[in-house]
């Protein structure tokens, strides 16, 4: 199974043990650190993208100088189904509302035009006075009610939870009957917050828009699926700026780490030479030392990515999202995209792993080259 080479350097590792952990510490500590710090803002990036593949084409909203308004549901609806490439327009009974642990999305729900999302999940409807929750949505009553405080303070009786596996779209999100939605954020009868539309073809959103918005008697305003992504995008490449900068003391650890392991080689030069003395060939030697590193390194970069993987996707998300995004309730299952993930991680194990690589191989073939009279008296020398 293992070469007579592989036996020794792993032999060697023993032989200085302490060494060999602070190496191994050191590395696995930079890994985790650095691969966190560049992981997480690119799972929430992936999460989001999941989640906006699941939006409306469009969403349409009333707007005057003062913000937004209210959307009359006959009028708009009509308007939008008006123009040409519309498919299907969606009134939507939706605001923010304060609950016991802050701000929580509430939401109108009745079984036509359900969004596609919660097609599946939802085994019923709430009725009035009834309320069905995400899954980051604690109950602190043992009965099972939710107050909530918006144009008025009401308590809903809860009566369903929506699964994990949904947490990504429903983390924070309160189902209310139409009605109870309504009266709470403060909605007149008969008026919607704003229309999720779809059009028939992905790439006519833009081309789009001037219709839609010549096609009502108010002033809208429209934002495409794309426009959000956009925004987003911006997003996470500040998050990535701020990320580089939070590692610049990984860097600065790795290259202490460097200078040591380059001291401790140079260090190992009466070995070097005896191993020559003894028959060992230059082959020999960088092999024995690839293998050293690698019994050091591999087991390091594993431990390394499997905490950025615990921090990132696992329980670990609840102390990264209340530190970088300020969540103070349990935060949603991120999204894992196995391929960008692992070119994350791979492109942070090779930068730590290469420059301890090479500050212990190259001292080695030096003095592999090196006359063994020199190397042994020099080490006398010294």
């Amino acid at each position: 199974m293992f070469n007579t080479l592989q036996i020794w350097a792993f032999r060697d590792i023993l032989r200085r043990p302490f060494e060999s952990l602070l190496l191994a510490v050191t590395l696995t500590f930079a890994i985790a650190t650095v691969g966190t710090l560049l992981l997480f803002p690119r799972a929430v990036y992936d999460t989001l993208t999941v989640v906006l593949k699941a939006t409306p084409s469009i969403i349409l909203r009333q707007v005057d100088p003062t913000g937004w308004r209210p959307l009359p549901i006959r009028e708009s609806v009509q308007a939008a189904t008006s123009v040409i490439g519309v498919v299907s327009v969606r009134p939507r009974i939706w605001g923010m509302v304060n609950g016991p642990d802050g701000p929580l999305t509430v939401m109108g729900v009745q079984q036509e035009g359900l969004p596609e999302i919660l097609a599946d999940p939802l085994t019923r409807l709430p009725a009035k006075g009834q309320a069905i929750v995400g899954w980051g949505i604690a109950s602190h009553d043992p009965a099972g009610t939710l107050p909530l405080e918006g144009a008025i303070r009401q308590t809903y009786q809860v009566i369903h939870r929506l699964p994990e596996q949904t947490s990504m779209f429903t983390h924070d999100l309160v189902l209310l009957n139409p009605l109870d939605a309504q009266q709470l954020i403060g909605l007149p009868q008969g008026y919607a917050s704003d229309l999720a539309i779809d059009v028939f073809h992905e790439d006519e959103q833009d081309a789009i828009l001037s219709d839609l918005t010549a096609a009502f008697p108010w002033p809208v305003r429209c934002v495409t699926r794309r426009q959000s992504a956009g925004i987003y995008a911006g997003g996470f490449n500040r998050g990535r700026a701020l990320g580089a900068i939070t590692m610049i003391p990984a860097v600065l650890a790795m290259c202490l780490l460097v200078a040591v392991n380059t001291r401790k080689s140079m260090g190992r030069q009466s070995d070097l030479g005896i191993m020559k003395a003894m028959g060992w060939t230059t082959g020999d030697i960088i092999r024995l030392h690839l293998y050293r590193d690698l019994f050091v390194c591999l087991p390091s970069v594993a431990l390394g990515s499997c905490l950025c993987f615990f921090l990132v996707y696992g329980p670990g998300a609840d102390g990264l999202a209340g530190f970088f995004l300020g969540w103070d309730t349990l935060p949603p299952r991120l999204y894992l995209e196995t391929k960008g993930a692992v070119t994350v991680l791979l492109e942070v194990a090779g930068v730590m792993v290469a420059p301890v690589m090479a500050s212990a191989l190259l001292p080695a073939l030096k003095a592999a080259t090196a006359d063994v009279h020199e190397l042994i008296e020099g080490a006398g020398r010294r």
